[in-house]
């Protein structure tokens, strides 16, 4: 018989393939709120990260009302100087960015304060 590759397996029969049988589906248990229960014995995975706190947004609109103004200003500005309303607009972010960089930061602070259950803002 030679080595190498393969030579052995031609002279054998092939085993027949036995299809994997598929997992039976369990039932889904709904609660009385209409939410799935939690399976039997299920566990939740707990991670090191707490909970992410809800965003106080109107705290931070003020600040994004003054972001977008920067923006609309310097936008007509450098349309009525002369320059194409496409170039004007991508001047127009890229300032505005670089210019409310600290209100931003800003705004970011005031929107992550922790809220109370009430929806109001803790001081």
């Amino acid at each position: 018989m030679a080595r190498g590759r393969n030579q052995g397996t031609a002279a054998q029969p092939k085993a027949r393939a036995v299809p994997k049988a598929a997992p039976a589906k369990t039932p889904v248990v709904k609660s009385s709120r209409g939410k799935p229960a939690p399976a039997a014995g299920a566990k939740k995975a707990k991670s090191g990260k707490p909970a992410p706190q809800p965003l106080d947004l109107r705290a931070a609109l003020p600040y994004f009302l003054i972001r977008i103004a920067v923006f609309l200003v310097l936008t007509v500005v450098l349309i009525a100087i002369g320059f194409y309303v496409m170039w004007a607009l991508l001047i127009g972010m890229a300032a505005a960015a670089i210019v409310t960089w600290p209100i931003a930061r800003i705004q970011k602070r005031v929107s992550r304060r922790e809220v109370d259950k009430a929806g109001n803002a803790a001081r």
